[in-house]
């Protein structure tokens, strides 16, 4: 991105309050803003992070329409795709699509609502379009969150005999894209289970150096065969009556699992105030922040060490064995950018060497 339009206003982004309001600094000043998409956005919304305005008639002047990640602009206005995927279906610049005209948006089935019916040579398809926000390197992954709704989607396409699922992914000169199996295995397993009764499509968008959308390039969409095994990460923060000499204000508890790693991490969630004390850290009223599987064969959990043991990290290991390690953080990891690329390696590219031929 080399001109920024005169339509949008950068700012730097203070932290995100909750699912619609974010703090901003604009031109010095601090504005709150409208955040128009519900997804945790996890990898993106981080404090200092750069963002770009658009004006709005409401309760707040501006929403964020773009937040810059690793200098490449990702378009975050959920609400925005749909009218965007019609306007390109109308111009005949979906690929694959080129021939189907639109029959009615939001066709209805039962008590469920896809959001487009469209039509050619006689043969109706009902499309269901999902935004794409997560990527490392030119991988393409989604979704971000645990998506009931998606794999509910999924089975209903699949019923319907005549479905399409097409991820719009809102980053440019992406490759490939592959279903987030580490965060959402149900959804992974719901779409590898019906790839054969449903078109899937994952669909690139091209912008030009002033940010406007030129085109969509259709990648490959790539469903491993891959088990719930793995290493999982717990980011915990602690209650005011923890005490140990190392102890800072976060900890990452992180474990293994060779048969279910989100049966381990349920049971954990569930379970933390029964958990043992290690090192006279006692886990009962400590707060989890979020949880992150990653899915591998390799469960050598050893290889976080060189992930969360760095300069700028400022991350202290507190226990290691075979089979957990934990780490201590002053201030909260999940709001740096480097532990989100940390993360994003793991699960993209050391926990899954398998992977790493598609980095171009």
């Amino acid at each position: 991105m080399k001109i920024i339009p005169d339509t949008l206003l950068k700012a730097n982004l203070i932290k995100r309050n909750n699912r619609f309001v974010a703090e901003v600094i604009l031109n010095g000043i601090s504005e709150t803003v409208y955040v128009p998409n519900t997804g945790r956005l996890s990898e993106l919304a981080l404090p200092g992070a750069d963002v770009l305005l658009s004006p709005i008639n409401g309760k707040y002047r501006y929403k964020i329409l773009y937040i810059i990640n690793n200098n490449h602009p990702v378009m975050i206005d959920s609400t925005y795709s749909n009218r965007l995927f019609h306007k390109l279906l109308l111009d005949k610049k979906v690929p694959g699509l080129e021939n189907f005209k639109l029959i009615r948006r939001e066709p209805a089935i039962g008590n469920h609502r896809f959001d487009f019916l469209l039509e050619a040579d006689g043969e109706e398809k009902f499309l269901e379009l999902k935004s794409c926000t997560l990527f490392h390197k030119n991988i393409a992954s989604f979704p971000d969150a645990v998506s009931e709704r998606a794999s509910e989607h999924v089975k209903l396409l699949a019923e319907t005999g005549n479905g399409i699922i097409a991820f719009l992914i809102f980053r440019h000169n992406m490759k490939y894209f592959i279903p987030n199996y580490h965060t959402d295995f149900t959804f992974y397993e719901t779409l590898k289970k019906h790839r054969e009764h449903i078109d899937i499509k994952a669909l690139s968008i091209q912008y030009n150096n002033s940010l406007e959308i030129t085109g969509l390039t259709e990648i490959p969409v790539l469903i491993p065969e891959v088990k719930p095994c793995g290493i999982f990460i717990m980011l915990i923060k602690l209650n005011n009556s923890s005490s140990h000499n190392n102890l800072n204000g976060y900890l990452l508890l992180c474990g293994k699992d060779e048969t279910d790693i989100f049966r381990r991490v349920k049971s954990l969630r569930n379970n933390l105030k029964k958990f043992p004390a290690i090192e006279g850290i006692d886990f009962n009223g400590m707060k989890i922040i979020t949880d992150l599987p990653v899915v591998t064969d390799n469960t050598d959990i050893s290889v976080l060490d060189s992930s969360f043991i760095r300069e700028e990290s400022k991350g202290e290991p507190l226990f290691s064995s075979g089979d957990w390690r934990i780490y201590s953080f002053r201030d909260n990891p999940a709001e740096k950018q480097w532990f989100w690329d940390e993360i994003l390696k793991l699960r993209f590219n050391r926990a899954n060497p398998d992977l790493s031929n598609l980095y171009l």
